[in-house]
C-alpha cells in the first residue's frame, strides 16, 4: 500500500472518488481526462510519424524538436496535473515517499532521455488505473445498496382512523403502519391481522424464496409483502431497525482493516524509500565502475533502465487488488445475509477449525411441539390436553404455546379456569371447583403429587386435577431444518470439531447433537460456563468461532476468535457482542462464510504471485536494458487491472 493509503482508499485519487461518489457514473465523466489525454496522445503519435514534426524542427533550425516536447506536454497535462497536485499535498505533509513521487519521477526522467510517449503513457495508465480501482469498488457498494434497497422515506401510518404520511425517523415503537404490496417495511414491527402473510425477506436474508409470516411473527425492515396490504405495529425506532444496523455495519466493515491490509500498510512505509534507493544504485553503480575502470559512461542507458525499474516496482496491483478482495467480499457476503463487522473477521473466519453452538433458538428454532402425550390410568388423553390447555390459555411461555396449538388441532374444548397462578416450575388454578396444576416434575414434588419414573429427552410437562397426577405432556424443541446439513458442510470443510453447549437438560441437549451430527455436546451450562468453556479451548490453541442468539450467550459470543450472532431472533446484546451477523438465522451460511473467506484468501495470494512474479521478470529485465519502459508501464498499471479484473470476477458469486 502507498504511503497514502491509510487516509484515503488504496491508492486512489480524491479527485476520481468525487466524480463517484456525486454519482457521476457515466464513463465520459469519470474517464474524461484520460480519454482527453490518450486522444491527444495518439494525434501527436500520427503526428510525429507523418514526421510532420521532424520537418518543423529542421524549418526552424532547432536541434531539439520543441514542437515535439511541446504536443507530448500538452497531451500530458490532464492526467498529469491531478497527480501533481496530489504529490504536492503529500509533499506539504512531510511524506515524499509515496506512490505519487515514483510516478512523477518516472515521468519527468522519460522526458529527459527524450522517450515522451512512454513519459505520457506513465501517468495516463496510472490514472486511469487508480479509477478504474474507483470504480470497481463503487460498483460493489451500488450493487450492495441495490440488493439491500432504500428504506422508504415516508410510511403510512394508521392515526384515529385515517391514514397519514410521516417520516420513519419520527415514529415512536407501537405505531401502526400500513403496508402495500410492493412497499418495504420501513421499521421492524409485529404483524397484525388474523392470516399467514408472505414476505420478499430478500434485502435482510439474501434468499429470493418468499417467507410466510403468521400473525403475531415479527416482520424486519426491509421486508415487502409480496400479495396484500398489511397493517404492522413498530417495535422499536427507526434507527435500531434491522436494515439500519445492517447498513451501519457494512460501513463500519468497510472503514476497518484485516491484518493483511494492515501488515501492507507498514511494509509500504519503508517501501517506496528502498524503491528509490534501489533505482539510484542501478543508475549510479555503473557510473562509479565507468569513473574507476575510466570508461565513458552511458547515462542515457542506465538512467532508462533505472526508470524502468522504477515504474515497474510501483506495488500498487498489490494495495489496489487486497483490500478490494475484501471490499468485493463483504459486499457479497452483506447481499447473502452474512455481515462481517469488519474485514479481519474475514481473515479470522477462515482460519476456524472449532465451531460450537448455543442449542435453543440456534440449532433449534425455539418453538416446541407436542411430541407425545402420556395420559395415567383412568385418565383420555384429551381429558388430560383439555386440563393443561385451559391452564395455559392466557400463558405466552413457548411451552403453554404448543400445548394450545395442540389442542387447537385436535379441537379440544376447554374449561374456564379460574384463579390461575404462575408459580415456580409452572402453573396452578382451578378448573371445575377442583386444583389443578401443570408443570415440572419439581413443582409435583412441592404439591406433594406422586409422578411415575420416566427416561425421555423430551422436556415433561406434568399435568394434575384434584391434588391427583393424570399424565404428562412431552414437548420437543424443532430443529431447524437445515442444521443438520450445516453441520455437515462444516465438516466436509475441515471444522475438526463441532460442539453444543447449553443451558438446556441433559436429554434434550443429546438429541440435537445426536440429530444434527454435532461431535460432542455440554448441558445444564450458566453463561459463565459457556464463557469458561469458549476461554479453555482458545487457551488450548483451537480457533473458535461461537454462534449463539440469547442474550445469554453474549460473553461467550465475546470470547470466542470469531462470535456469530443469529440475526433475526437474535437479542441486541449478542447482535453487538458478536463479530459476524447471520441476518436470516440461516445456519447454512456460517459454513458459506468459510468458503467464501478462504476464497479471498486464495485470490489473494493468486494476485499477488501474478503481481510479484510479472513485476520481477520486468525488473530484471529492465536492469539488463531487455525490458522497456512500455514493458514497465505494463508491468504496472496492465497488471493492476488485471488484477481488479481478476478480483471482481473471481469474487462474484
Amino acid at each position: 500500500m502507498c504511503s497514502h493509503s491509510h487516509e484515503h482508499h488504496c491508492c486512489g485519487h480524491t479527485h476520481a472518488q468525487n466524480h463517484i461518489l456525486h454519482g457521476k457514473n457515466n464513463i465520459l465523466s469519470i474517464y474524461k481526462a484520460e480519454i482527453l489525454s490518450a486522444l491527444l496522445l495518439v494525434v501527436t503519435l500520427i503526428i510525429e510519424h507523418c514526421g510532420v514534426l521532424r520537418r518543423i524542427s529542421e524549418a526552424a533550425g532547432c536541434a531539439v524538436s520543441i514542437p515535439e516536447i511541446i504536443l507530448y506536454a500538452v497531451a500530458l497535462i490532464p492526467v498529469g496535473l491531478p497527480i501533481l497536485r496530489e504529490s504536492w499535498e503529500m509533499w506539504r505533509k512531510g511524506r515524499f515517499m509515496n506512490e505519487f513521487t515514483l510516478m512523477v519521477a518516472a515521468a519527468v526522467g522519460a522526458f529527459i532521455i527524450g522517450e515522451y510517449p512512454e513519459g505520457v503513457a506513465v501517468l495516463l495508465f496510472y490514472s486511469f488505473g487508480e479509477k478504474m480501482e474507483d470504480t470497481a469498488s463503487d460498483d460493489v457498494r451500488q450493487r450492495i445498496r441495490a440488493l439491500l434497497g432504500r428504506l422508504p422515506e415516508e410510511a403510512t401510518v394508521r392515526l384515529d382512523g385515517k391514514l397519514k404520511k410521516a417520516s420513519p425517523k419520527n415514529l415512536q415503537p407501537g405505531s401502526v403502519l400500513f403496508v402495500r404490496p410492493g412497499e418495504r417495511v420501513a421499521i421492524d414491527s409485529i404483524l397484525l391481522g388474523e392470516k399467514d402473510v408472505e414476505f420478499d425477506t430478500s434485502a435482510i436474508t439474501g434468499e429470493s424464496v418468499p417467507r410466510s409470516f403468521r400473525p403475531g411473527e415479527e416482520i424486519s425492515s426491509g421486508m415487502i409483502p409480496v400479495d396484500q396490504a398489511v397493517d404492522v405495529r413498530t417495535l422499536r425506532s427507526f434507527s435500531d431497525s434491522s436494515m439500519s444496523r445492517i447498513m451501519k455495519m457494512i460501513e463500519e466493515a468497510q472503514a476497518s482493516k484485516s491484518p493483511t491490509e494492515n501488515l501492507l500498510r507498514r511494509i509500504t512505509r519503508w517501501y517506496t524509500p528502498v524503491v528509490f534507493t534501489l533505482a539510484l544504485l542501478l543508475f549510479f553503480t555503473p557510473w562509479l565502475i565507468d569513473a574507476v575502470l575510466g570508461n565513458p559512461f552511458e547515462w542515457m542507458k542506465w538512467l532508462r533502465r533505472s526508470l524502468v525499474f522504477l515504474v515497474c516496482s510501483c506495488p500498487c496491483a498489490l494495495v489496489v487488488s487486497i483490500p478490494l478482495s475484501y471490499f468485493a467480499s463483504l459486499g457479497n457476503a452483506s447481499r447473502r445475509g452474512i455481515l462481517f463487522k469488519g474485514s479481519k473477521y474475514v481473515d479470522s473466519m477462515r482460519d476456524i477449525d472449532t465451531v460450537v453452538f448455543d442449542k435453543t433458538g440456534t440449532l433449534t428454532t425455539g418453538k416446541f411441539h407436542v411430541s407425545s402425550i402420556s395420559a395415567a390410568d383412568g385418565t383420555e388423553p384429551s381429558m388430560l390436553l383439555s386440563v393443561a390447555a385451559s391452564l395455559d390459555a392466557e400463558s405466552g411461555h413457548p411451552l403453554a404455546e404448543a400445548i394450545l396449538s395442540k389442542a387447537r388441532a385436535e379441537r379440544i374444548v376447554t374449561a374456564e379456569a379460574e384463579n390461575i397462578r404462575t408459580v415456580s416450575h409452572g402453573i396452578t388454578g382451578i378448573i371445575g371447583g377442583k386444583m389443578a396444576a401443570a408443570g415440572s416434575r419439581t413443582l409435583m414434588r412441592r404439591l406433594g403429587i406422586a409422578v411415575p419414573e420416566s427416561h425421555t429427552d423430551a422436556s415433561e410437562i406434568c399435568v394434575s386435577l384434584d391434588n391427583s397426577y393424570i399424565g404428562s405432556i412431552y414437548l420437543l424443541d424443532t430443529i431447524k431444518p437445515e442444521a443438520a446439513e450445516a453441520i455437515r458442510r462444516l465438516h466436509s470443510l475441515g471444522v475438526k470439531s463441532v460442539e453444543i453447549l447449553s443451558g438446556d437438560r441433559e436429554e434434550a441437549v443429546k438429541r440435537v447433537a445426536r440429530e444434527t451430527g454435532a461431535d460432542s455436546y455440554h448441558a445444564a451450562l450458566l453463561p459463565e460456563d459457556k464463557k469458561d468453556i469458549i476461554t479453555e479451548m482458545t487457551r488450548k490453541g483451537n480457533k473458535v468461532a461461537f454462534s449463539g442468539d440469547g442474550i445469554n450467550d453474549a460473553p461467550a459470543i465475546a470470547a470466542a476468535d470469531v462470535g456469530i450472532a443469529m440475526g433475526t431472533l437474535g437479542t441486541d446484546m449478542a447482535m453487538e457482542s458478536s463479530d459476524i451477523v447471520i441476518a436470516g438465522d440461516n445456519l447454512e451460511k456460517i459454513p458459506e462464510a468459510i468458503s467464501l473467506a478462504r476464497k479471498v484468501r486464495r485470490v489473494i495470494l493468486e494476485n499477488v504471485t501474478f503481481a510479484i512474479g510479472v513485476k520481477a521478470l520486468v525488473m530484471l529485465l529492465g536492469a539488463f536494458g531487455i525490458a522497456s519502459l512500455w514493458a514497465a508501464v505494463f508491468a504496472d498499471t496492465g497488471v493492476t487491472l488485471l488484477t481488479i479484473i481478476w478480483t471482481l470476477l473471481r469474487l462474484r458469486k
